[in-house]
């Protein structure tokens, strides 16, 4: 018995041990830190321990079990399943060390479910960030660390081998000792005895979310992110629903007057409507927003028509944004749209109210359309001509993200269309790792990505011009989610400050800026009330050209979310512990509570 309980303990030990190694890990390869951050190790290592116990303790539990089957099954048989075992715990820890390494530097974020959704749907769009050769590398790596790891439990597995035993007494105590043991566990599994129970909020306990970060466990984030991907309903309870229902009334538009005429307005009902979707653009590239001199053919585009200048990005990832932008569903912090197919069809939809009006719709986008759902999402919701990586030929597929971006344009100038026609074309060479068939003036890898998305889309706009389509032409363009330039901004609203602009020769009032206070969401109803269409259905709808519209930004990152009113208040919340400060917080949570009851309705 005493063998047993010490290679139980020294099992259990190691892998506590390994998952405090690799906080040490984590703080000295992530760029994100410097050496002087591991003045703080010790507050890291304290306020995380809790998550590695509970980890770890998972892990353990299937030795528990072999304990007691060891106890009445003494034979070779039963070390070979313990090994095999021990080989899927180093295979798991290194491949989780090494997934959550390489991906914090683009995310920002821990480990969780996200990878999975994205990897399921298209292996290859996953990977899109990555080098070739990092992507070997980090097969390399990971079969190196599991070789390191399992040879260390193989090691402790030796050092207490465990003789077998026949006698019906011993066989006894070892079963119940083992059962009382696999009883315990659920207190490290759990977090301890009290009400809560373990979750990777207790490891956060600084204002530096980098060393909150450092602290989560990304095995135990991973599980936790898994098992809670569909408890929409219940992921942000604060108030009785009628209360929040009521609320959320203070957001409805009164009816329309004289004095909300809008700025801007269509010369003709039925207008061709391009949309353009550019991948990770921001206010911070754009001279007229006070950003660099990057995007210059979309500083020049928004200054010819109606540039919207306190406009918001309401997320952080593009399939989050899709439905921001296409169905003016606001984003979610946690989750994403595109992970509930059977949702898609009680989604609202531009593309489905523009049909109803006799348009013809059309998507250009140069990567995987399967990536995410998005196909699913974009034929669930009215798209009936989507074109996509598959459609272009192998030559054209230049870069990790299948065709460029001139390419993609390219198409979408080239294919005859009817009118009235939405056509929507969605960017994605500005988009980690940055490798375009194009040199600008700027040696930055990340600025001149940009420079080349910008060229290409202006180089789309003047042919519209040319070819005399531009005359019958209402074109928006929006950046899809915050803005990666430049690299490390940490300033939330900079980060998330992004042009909308609405131009073309079918759009009167121009050229205009307009300070309205708004987020993506309020793009699809505003089109809509442009053109003199119900707009009714969206979620809690706003239109952005409306003066007496209740307007407002809705801004979400995975840690927070956060609501801005049209003064400029600003109200947020936080994820982990669901605290919420600021102007208005009770309109927060009303806000965040309505929107995940309503997704988890559809």
């Amino acid at each position: 018995m005493k063998r047993k309980l010490l290679l139980f303990l020294s099992l259990w030990a190691m892998l506590v041990i390994l998952m405090i190694l690799q906080k040490f890990v984590f703080i000295a390869i992530q760029p994100a830190f410097s050496w002087a951050d591991f003045a703080n190790i010790g507050d890291v290592i304290r306020h995380g321990i809790g998550m590695d116990l509970s980890m770890s303790a998972y892990l353990m539990a299937p030795v528990v079990l072999w304990m007691i089957a060891q106890a009445w099954y003494g034979k070779p048989l039963m070390l070979k399943i313990l090994n095999s075992y021990l080989w899927f715990v180093a295979a798991v820890f290194s491949i989780v060390l090494v997934v959550d390494s390489v991906l914090y530097p683009y995310w920002q974020i821990r480990l969780d479910a996200t990878p999975v959704f994205y990897f399921t749907t298209s292996p290859g769009a996953a990977l899109a960030s990555m080098a070739w050769w990092w992507e070997v590398l980090a097969v390399i790596v990971t079969a190196v660390i599991a070789w390191g790891v399992h040879q260390l439990l193989k090691a402790i597995a030796a050092k207490f081998a465990i003789e077998p035993n026949n006698i019906l007494k011993t066989k006894i105590i070892h079963t119940v000792s083992f059962l009382i043991i696999g009883g315990a566990m659920i207190i490290p599994i759990r977090g301890g005895v009290t009400v809560s129970t373990m979750s990777p909020g207790q490891a956060y306990f600084s204002s530096d979310m980098r060393l909150n970060h450092a602290a989560i466990n990304p095995m135990f984030n991973f599980v936790y992110s898994i098992t809670r991907i569909d408890n929409l309903g219940s992921t942000f309870r604060y108030m009785d629903p009628a209360k929040a229902d009521g609320l959320m009334r203070r957001l409805e538009s009164p009816a329309a007057t004289a004095d909300s005429t809008a700025v801007i307005s269509v010369k003709d009902s039925r207008p061709d409507i391009y949309l353009v979707i550019l991948e990770s653009f921001s206010a911070q590239i754009m001279p007229s927003l006070g950003g660099e001199d990057i995007a210059t053919n979309l500083d020049k585009i928004a200054r010819e028509g109606a540039l919207f200048t306190n406009f918001y990005a309401e997320s952080f990832r593009t399939d989050r944004a899709l439905a921001t932008i296409l169905s003016g569903y606001p984003a979610l912090p946690t989750t994403s749209v595109m992970r509930y197919p059977n949702k898609f069809a009680g989604m609202p939809s531009l593309a489905h109210e523009l049909k109803k009006a006799g348009y013809h719709t059309y998507y250009y986008y140069g990567g995987d359309a399967d990536f995410t759902n998005m196909n699913a999402y974009l034929v669930a919701t009215g798209y009936d001509n989507i074109v996509s990586d598959n459609n272009f030929p192998v030559s054209e597929r230049l870069s990790k993200w299948g065709a460029p971006d001139h390419a993609v344009f390219a198409r979408a100038l080239a294919d005859k269309r009817p009118s009235p026609s939405l056509t929507v074309v969605q960017t994605s060479s500005s988009h980690e790792p940055y490798e375009v068939p194009y040199q600008s003036r700027h040696t930055d890898i990340r600025a001149n990505a940009f420079a080349y998305a910008d060229s290409c889309m202006g180089d789309f706009v003047a042919q519209l011009k040319a070819d005399g389509r531009w005359d019958n032409a209402m074109v928006v363009i929006v950046p899809d989610h915050w803005g990666s330039y430049p690299k490390g901004l940490e300033d939330h609203l900079k980060r998330h400050h992004i042009p909308l602009v609405i131009t073309g020769g079918a759009v009167a009032g121009t050229p205009a800026r307009i300070a309205t206070t708004g987020s993506q969401s309020a793009i699809a109803p505003t089109v809509l009330a442009m053109l003199g269409l119900d707009y009714s259905g969206f979620f809690r709808p706003v239109n952005l050209l409306d003066n007496n519209a209740v307007h407002r930004a809705w801004l979400t990152e995975t840690e927070w979310f956060s609501l801005i009113d049209a003064d400029g208040n600003i109200s947020t919340g936080t994820v982990a512990d669901k605290k919420t400060t600021g102007a208005d917080t009770e309109l927060l949570r009303a806000y965040i509570q309505t929107i995940y009851s309503d997704l988890d309705k559809r």
